[in-house]
């Protein structure tokens, strides 16, 4: 007899479900939350934001570089979301969303872009700064801020040689000097390594002075002098020790300070003991024979308050006048620490300043007007006169004692080795009956506002 062969309707129906089944599980695979085609749009979205996130730091870093005011921009925004979108790394709604909020999320990413700010205006040489301070971009890249009021004079604008500002726009280096109606002048000094910007010793006799000065003396303003990003500007602060606060704020804030580009001078033709107004111009009378101040304490009738009342009685509102503080000369020191005395082979200006400033060998033992070039040539370093002779100046530094203030820079009547630009000498502070006796305002910036 013959076997029929064939399924049953059990087996068929068990089949159906089985296949069934498996094509849920593949579907669920494929198409799941965790599905396969989920997972790989989700990959998809992350390599879109990683590469988005990549672009995004390699143009801030590019920018830093190479954009003098650091700021996000209309233009280099636009090129580099322009690059995005055409390349199909951002949508349309994404961009529209980092021009609104300055980022945008992708996946797990939340990119920060940066809202474009309008470009700063910058200073311009030769024309006076309004409405506030601006910086200035010299040439190789380097950077001042320029105080409302001032203006860059022509033939300085180099800030590694000396840029020098002036409250008179009319003036230029070329032109002749007219004492009487040239402007004040000052010269800017960089300080790009806040840590650094602490006092050091000098050289006498052509080496390094022991550290007694240094260590024994500190700055006024109850001996203030922060490490590192140690500053406070405390409320209750006043006179020196706020004054000292904030000069330290305002070069860690913007880069450098300002240094006057002559001793502190009179118009006044002649004499000995000048009271008269107080000027930082080219050829001026030498304000000489004055003490630090009147008593030890008490800080006025002497080169501190003549320095302090400068700007306030020149109508400066941008900038604070003071007498320069020990800090501040030593920082101009390291400024000018590469400079080579070519009339002493082997020596910087800053270890032995023969040649370079009014000193015994050249000055007949007499006062020359600030500014004076000297026989051999230019009296000036870094457009800055006078600092390695003609007369001793009063800084802020004093003795912890109180007893001595000090004073920096070398002198007509001394010699140019022993007496180089960076020595360190002091005296009591209510002395100031001979000729030796001057001093150097500094002004720093009132406002950081970049």
């Amino acid at each position: 007899m013959r076997k029929n062969e064939g399924i049953t309707l059990i087996a068929l129906v068990i089949t159906i479900i089985v296949l069934l089944i498996l094509a849920g599980v593949s579907i669920a695979t494929l198409l799941g939350q965790n599905g396969i085609l989920n997972q790989a749009e989700k990959a998809k979205v992350e390599n879109r934001g990683a590469t988005v996130e990549e672009e995004c730091n390699l143009w801030k870093t590019n920018k830093k570089m190479d954009s003098q005011t650091a700021q996000v921009t209309a233009q280099t925004l636009k090129e580099l979301l322009d690059s995005l979108e055409e390349r199909n790394l951002l949508t349309a709604e994404e961009r529209a969303t980092i021009e609104e909020t300055g980022e945008i999320t992708i996946g797990s990413r939340t990119i920060e872009f940066g809202k474009e700010t309008p470009p700063v205006e910058q200073a311009k040489v030769g024309v006076k700064v309004t409405d506030g301070n601006k910086p200035y971009i010299d040439a190789d890249g380097d950077k001042a801020i320029i105080p409302e009021g001032f203006t860059i004079v022509p033939g300085c604008e180099d800030i590694s040689e000396g840029l020098v500002i002036s409250d008179n726009d009319q003036d230029t280096e070329a032109e002749p000097i007219d004492k009487v109606t040239d402007g004040n002048q000052f010269v800017w000094v960089p300080v790009e390594n806040f840590n650094e910007f602490e006092r050091t010793a000098g050289y006498e006799d052509g080496a390094l002075q022991s550290c007694e000065f240094v260590s024994n003396a500190r700055e006024r303003g109850k001996y203030y002098e922060p490490k590192g990003d140690g500053i406070t500007v405390s409320e209750e602060a006043t006179g020196t020790e706020k004054e000292a606060q904030e000069m330290y704020k305002s070069v860690k804030d913007n880069g450098g300070f300002y240094i006057g580009r002559y001793e502190a001078g009179t118009t006044e033709t002649s004499g000995t003991g000048i009271r008269g107004t107080m000027v930082c111009k080219k050829e001026a009378t030498v304000y000489n024979c004055i003490g630090w101040a009147s008593t030890n304490d008490i800080e006025t009738g002497g080169a501190v308050q003549v320095a302090r009342e400068f700007a306030q009685n020149q109508g400066y509102t941008s900038v604070t006048s003071t007498l320069c503080y020990g800090v501040q000369w030593d920082a101009v020191m390291r400024w000018m620490n590469k400079i080579d005395n070519q009339n002493v082979p082997g020596k910087k200006y800053i270890e032995d300043s023969t040649g370079m400033g009014w000193h015994e060998d050249n000055s007949n033992r007499q006062v020359k007007n600030t500014g004076t070039d000297i026989e051999s040539g230019e009296n000036k370093v870094k457009n800055i006169y006078d600092m390695a002779g003609n007369v001793e100046e009063w800084t802020m530094e004093a003795e912890s004692s109180g007893s001595t203030r000090v004073f920096r820079g070398g002198y007509y009547s001394g010699s140019a080795v022993n007496y180089p630009v960076s020595v360190r000498s002091g005296d009591s502070p209510t002395e100031g009956n001979t000729s030796i006796d001057g001093f150097r305002p500094t002004l720093y910036i009132c406002t950081a506002e970049f």
